[in-house]
């Protein structure tokens, strides 16, 4: 299963919807997990026992939400095919800003010229 952990402000609380006759609950939340110089919001997907973690989320929170991404294939009645991704929610942590480390961001990355990184290449 894929995993990924988002990081971020949260930017948006949508209401919790109920699809379906069988009650499928939904919760959809977006976390802005831009740099300051540019956007770049990431929606959230609760569902099930999980919108019992996001009912609370309020906007301006700073969270690390623990995700899964999901994939299915939905293929028209004119038989064009079509690919949608989902992330799903599972557990969030609140950040206190107060003990933040602000030097760090969602888009550290390594420097590939660094001369005292070690490479191996298969």
């Amino acid at each position: 299963m894929n995993e990924v952990t988002i990081s971020g402000k949260v930017k948006f609380v949508d209401e919790i919807k109920e699809f379906g006759s069988n009650g499928f609950r939904k919760h959809q939340v977006v976390i802005e997990t831009g740099d300051g110089r540019w956007d770049n919001p990431i929606p959230v997907e609760f569902t099930k026992e999980n919108i019992e973690l996001s009912k609370s989320l309020q906007v301006g929170d700073q969270v690390q939400i623990q995700s899964r991404i999901n994939g299915r294939e939905w293929q028209g009645k004119d038989g064009t095919t079509k690919w949608f991704t989902s992330i799903n929610g599972y557990k969030i942590t609140k950040e206190n800003s107060g003990t933040q480390d602000d030097t760090s961001s969602s888009f550290d990355t390594y420097d590939e010229f660094a001369e005292d990184l070690e490479e191996d290449v298969f």
